[in-house]
């Protein structure tokens, strides 16, 4: 059994070549065929998310995230992992799980982000070849002890029908939400806004509804995400957001432009892609009580401060290895196999 320590130096080795200023031809290939294979998944936002992991993947992260658990020897259980395909390298988090807890994965990857994950664990085995052989990748996943699956309600569904005598995390859809108070520099909406932009709304931890005071002010909020998106030419990005402009103009809902952006004021917190949704609240019981309703549906909360769980601006798509998905503890999980 490759003892932890040595896992530790390949992901911290990762996270160096990850950090790197320029990336090498070999990567820099995959992430050009990523794009051409998926047009969202652009070399900026693969890049990014490429970025976002170099970061994460430091010795002093890893040390706080492994120190809440005791790691044992235990039997080795093979573990699927049915990959989400919303945002570059979405995955990772629930393959180094695997890794750290001893147990070897089999994995299905999203078709619309087949190259990257297989290129990370490849190059984890090249620092440290004790984790060869640890993982498989394959296109259709059977005769596993558990799985672990992100996906739309109908993937989990059928995954929940087909595995259902496995030990099983399932993670469906969530949004997740932004509480202004009017009070927001300019600084804080520019990082209000890569929430909401950054891979262009897809993830789950991207901000597609907000909530604002009554008779806010929109003027600030606009003239940023119209800096923030008028020079997005993507046309699958564009064509969404005029018919979704064409949609709010012909039910004449109440909605804002900002930029290649649509505000509108709605009470579900799913937004189509191109769209955020806003709702008034009178006072922050009123806030506290929606979220409680819908707390099932909500990944993460982006408010100027951090206090009660909250995520400061800037943060939402920087999850830190104890920040689990559906806050299901994976390892704590993994480790009762």
């Amino acid at each position: 059994m490759i003892k932890l320590d040595k896992k530790i130096s390949a992901f911290v080795k990762l996270g160096e070549y990850l950090r790197r200023e320029k990336v090498d031809s070999k990567l820099y290939s995959l992430i050009v065929e990523t794009e051409n294979n998926n047009r969202w998944f652009t070399f900026k936002n693969s890049l990014h998310a490429l970025k976002v992991w170099g970061n994460t993947l430091r010795k002093e992260n890893i040390l706080k995230w492994i120190h809440e658990y005791k790691l044992v020897d235990k039997k080795i259980k093979k573990v699927g992992i049915i990959m989400a395909g919303n945002i570059p390298i979405v995955g990772f988090h629930d393959l180094m799980c695997v890794l750290f807890t001893n147990h070897n994965a089999i994995v299905k990857t999203s078709s619309s982000d087949p190259y990257l994950i297989p290129f990370l664990y490849n190059k984890l085995v090249e620092f440290e070849s004790g984790l060869a052989e640890r993982v498989i990748f394959k296109n259709k996943i059977d005769f596993i002890d558990a799985i672990i699956a992100t996906g739309n309600s109908n993937t989990i569904k059928n995954i929940n029908e087909k595995f259902q005598f496995c030990p099983s995390i399932l993670r469906g859809p969530r949004n997740s939400i932004a509480i202004l108070d009017g009070k927001e520099t300019e600084e804080e909406l520019k990082l209000l806004s890569n929430d909401i932009f950054e891979y262009f709304g897809f993830g789950c931890r991207s901000i597609s509804k907000i909530y604002v005071p009554i008779y806010y002010d929109f003027s600030l909020l606009k003239k940023i995400l119209k800096e923030k998106t008028e020079s997005t030419r993507l046309i699958e990005y564009v064509n969404n957001f005029r018919k979704n402009k064409a949609i709010n103009e012909i039910i004449k809902k109440k909605f804002h432009i900002a930029g290649k952006l649509i505000l509108t004021e709605d009470k579900n917190i799913h937004a189509e892609i191109s769209t955020v949704n806003y709702e008034y609240y009178p006072n922050m019981d009123w806030v506290s009580k929606k979220i409680k309703s819908n707390r099932k549906n909500i990944q993460c909360i982006v408010r100027r401060t951090n206090r009660d769980n909250f995520i400061k601006f800037g943060e939402a798509q920087k999850p830190n290895l104890w920040t689990y998905a559906d806050n299901i503890d994976t390892v704590d999980f993994l480790s009762s196999l």
